[in-house]
């Protein structure tokens, strides 16, 4: 079946999957994530009532199974439930200068206004530009600028799905809310001893002197970086906490940073340069985050073996699950009213140790992209991209963590003197290195062979519940539904 979307054909393939044929380059993708069940949570429940709920499950009808991909100089919105008559759009990304090179659609995302939610949105991101389009009429009702940088990826809030984050290479993450309109003119605090509003910009978490955009949305939150406590360096990912007003970040400085959201307010842009936790040693590369369930993971290492310089390898990357042990102390269970202000020491922001490795696994280093999904079971499933195949994990069956044996008692002279000898060639001699301690054992996993793919994949992501796999390649993107079998590896 051949939709009316330019570019793109939808080809019913031999298995109980079909793929999508590209005449562009894809880069993300994102399925329409809502279902009728979706209004008690969304708002709180405020909108859950008989007025909304026949107009919301028609909504639900006509966008199940929407897919919004991210492509090179374009967004396109694909719906996969060819028997619907709605039919897909193809929106270029705007100020194109003709001839140029194109501007890619790196991250994408889904939303829900206050006033209209029967009219989804998406939002997508063209270099550090953020666009806003409705897609019912096919329009762009909005854009906004602020970013020092390219973004680098966009979460909407799980209950609040006007709100939004975006993160950056600029080393800030900000957040907008899209019932409000952006700032013509930047209201910008005075540093003393100057009295005039500051221009420090972007980087400083502050707002340009130019007006923020036009249409819906206006920016009430950064998280700033910097040697204050906010991250050293480009900001990867981040995810909204569904019960409490937490947001967690993570980018190439190695840090995991938990934040507090501060108070948004329509009249002042709330700045926070100090998050509730922040530690780098969790990992040893750079961390992208996954959702709220605090799976982080980090890519190869390049190392150093016994600190020479020209004798250098790879050390794979690490899938770690962790607990936060200060969530009590900032969010007491028994109490139900939460502080204004949430703040905590220089051990909190700068380096802390209040966390608990309970698993860590290696990631082969021809790791794509990780993306977590719930399932309709409540099981959260990891999806690994590979180059030709997608590896699939229960996060609940993950081995723990190996801890590492007492070292055994000895005499610390003889001890002494055994690392001061000397091999033949004049040299320390290589201590044994045990790799296994502190890693977790492999788990079973599923793999799904990408066909055709030539290790060409660039993500995936899980939608309905788990019972929806698409796979992004480079010109193609996979579809398989729940009948699709897997091989258990």
């Amino acid at each position: 079946m051949v939709t009316s979307l330019p570019g793109f054909k939808i080809l019913l393939a031999p298995s109980p999957s079909y793929f999508i044929d590209s005449a562009e380059e894809c880069y993300c993708a994102t399925l329409f994530p809502w279902s009728e069940q979706s209004l008690e949570i969304l708002w709180n429940g405020d909108k859950n009532n008989e007025e909304l709920r026949d107009p919301w499950k028609q909504m639900i009808s006509n966008w199940s199974g929407a897919l919004a991909i991210g492509a090179l100089g374009a967004l396109l919105v694909i719906p996969l439930n060819t028997s619907r008559s709605r039919k897909g759009l193809s929106v270029l990304v705007p100020n194109q200068a003709p001839g140029s090179k194109q501007t890619a659609v790196m991250a994408v995302g889904w939303a829900l206004s206050l006033e209209t939610p029967l009219e989804p949105l998406v939002v997508f991101s063209g270099g550090s530009i953020l666009y806003i389009l409705n897609a019912v009429k096919g329009t762009i009702i909005g854009y906004l600028r602020g970013h020092g940088g390219p973004i680098t990826s966009i979460v909407v809030h799980p209950k609040y799905p006007y709100l939004l984050c975006t993160t950056s290479r600029d080393f800030t993450t900000r957040i907008y809310d899209l019932t409000m309109s952006p700032r013509q003119q930047p209201d910008n605090p005075h540093w003393p001893p100057s009295k005039a509003p500051s221009l420090g910009g972007a980087p400083n978490g502050l707002q340009a002197s130019e007006p923020e955009g036009m249409g819906v949305g206006r920016c009430v939150a950064v998280l700033c970086g910097g040697p204050s406590g906010g991250h050293d360096a480009a900001v990867l990912s981040a995810a909204f906490h569904l019960t409490h007003p937490l947001i967690a970040t993570c980018g190439l400085d190695r840090a995991v940073k938990i934040w507090c959201l501060p108070t948004l307010s329509p009249d002042k842009l709330a700045r926070e340069d100090k998050p509730l936790f922040s530690s780098t040693r969790i990992h040893k590369a750079r961390i992208m985050l996954n959702v709220d369930t605090l799976v982080t993971h980090s890519a190869p290492t390049l190392m150093r073996r016994n600190g020479r310089r020209d004798d250098i390898y790879y050390e794979d990357g690490t899938l770690t699950v962790f607990r936060w042990i200060g969530f009590d102390r900032f969010f007491p269970p028994d109490q139900e009213k939460i502080g204004k202000v949430l703040r905590g020491c220089s051990s909190d922001y700068q380096e802390s140790s209040s966390f608990t490795l309970i698993s860590m696994s290696s990631l082969p280093s021809m790791t794509q992209h990780i993306h977590v999904s719930q399932t309709s079971t409540g099981d959260f499933i990891l999806a690994m991209s590979l180059p030709d195949r997608i590896r699939l994990y229960n996060i609940a069956k993950l081995h723990p963590r190996v801890i590492s044996p007492d070292p055994p008692e000895h005499d610390i002279v003889s001890d002494l003197a055994t690392r001061l000898r000397l091999d033949e060639d004049g040299e320390e001699e290589d201590q044994s290195i045990t790799k296994t301690c502190g890693k977790s054992p492999e788990s079973q996993s599923w793999e799904v062979l990408v066909p055709g793919a030539q290790e060409g994949v660039q993500g995936c992501v899980l939608g309905f519940g788990g019972r929806l796999l698409v796979t992004v390649g480079k010109r193609r993107i996979w579809i398989w539904r729940e009948t699709t079998k897997v091989n258990p590896c």
